[in-house]
């Protein structure tokens, strides 16, 4: 647990709360019951109202209030309190009487809990690290007297100079993702590539005869996809075969292979003799038997093995 480094406007307005909810609050006070401490408007057990009267010698400019984190008892007196001066940032640190042993059941004592404290015998991450304890309020003034220090302008400005940091970079980040979403607007846009090919239709003198280059190949190839993708797969299937000693081909014939998602179970098988297989079909058959298995060639076909063939049409 890393240190609490109070804030004085958080402590103000959660004082202001307390007193607010006190205030609407009626305590009836027998003749007998002991007298109640306060210490700013705040009800506390009385060896802190005490320890707070000791401090107030020590600085009579000192004020207390309550945090999000300051303890209070059953009784609901509070037996923590923040002690801070007007104008200030950060609370100079916190004050409490009670048992502050990490296993409880141990004796009360007098706590101050300050940034400037590295108490070894206990875990960094814990409470107990920050804190300096007394059991008499002799020695727990003179904690104060030695830990009573309000935080340096530079210690303030740590505290956010992360955040005005990430601020920083988040306006820089935004900026360059508006950037990046623009630019892939553009680069994006189907007009981009008219507009381009149209300023090498039209002679336009560009600044970079490389870039220039760059769009003629682009065009060339965009061209090229065009055709490409216009292109269907008409292939026919050829499963060659020894039949009454003599060598025929079983053959389908598949149109726009391409946009199938898998082979009609009816579709017509028609057998040839080897030496009666249509010239085109031949060809492409013989230039495949060459080739190793599963290898294409584009306008040829595809070898799936030695007797299995797609030969394009």
């Amino acid at each position: 647990m890393s240190f609490d480094h109070a804030r004085v406007d958080d402590i103000e307005r959660k004082t202001k709360d307390v007193l607010a909810r006190l205030s609407t609050t009626v305590n009836t006070v027998n003749e007998g019951d002991p007298p109640i401490h306060m210490v700013d408007g705040i009800p506390v057990e009385p060896a802190l109202a005490q320890f707070c009267a000791e401090i107030r010698k020590v600085n009579r400019h000192v004020k207390f209030g309550v945090a999000k984190r300051s303890k209070h008892s059953f009784n609901g007196k509070f037996s923590e309190l923040h002690a801070y001066m007007d104008g200030h940032t950060y609370a100079m640190m916190k004050i409490g009487y009670g048992d502050y042993s990490t296993k409880g059941g141990g004796d009360d004592k007098y706590m101050v809990y300050a940034r400037m404290i590295n108490n070894e015998k206990f875990r960094e991450d814990s409470d107990q690290y920050h804190m300096a304890t007394a059991e008499g309020i002799e020695r727990a003034i003179k904690n104060v007297k030695k830990y009573m220090r309000p935080y340096s302008p530079v210690e303030c400005a740590t505290m956010s100079f992360d955040s005005v940091r990430n601020k920083f970079s988040s306006v820089v980040q935004g900026v360059s993702s508006e950037l990046y979403h623009a630019r892939n607007h553009v680069l994006e846009s189907a007009h981009l590539r008219n507009e381009l090919f149209h300023m090498l239709d039209v002679g336009y003198e560009f600044l970079s005869e490389e870039f220039r280059e760059k769009i003629a190949v682009w065009r060339e190839k965009y061209n090229e996809d065009q055709v490409s993708r216009g292109r269907a797969l008409h292939a026919y299937y050829v499963n060659v075969r020894i039949h009454r000693e003599e060598m025929v081909c079983d053959v389908i014939e598949v149109l726009d292979a391409n946009k199938r998602s898998r082979m009609d179970t009816h579709m017509p098988v028609v057998t040839y003799k080897m030496e009666d297989l249509p010239e085109g079909v031949a060809g492409n058959l013989a230039a495949l038997s060459m080739v190793d298995d599963d290898h294409y060639v584009d306008g040829v076909g595809l070898r799936v093995d030695s007797a299995t063939f797609w030969v394009q049409r």
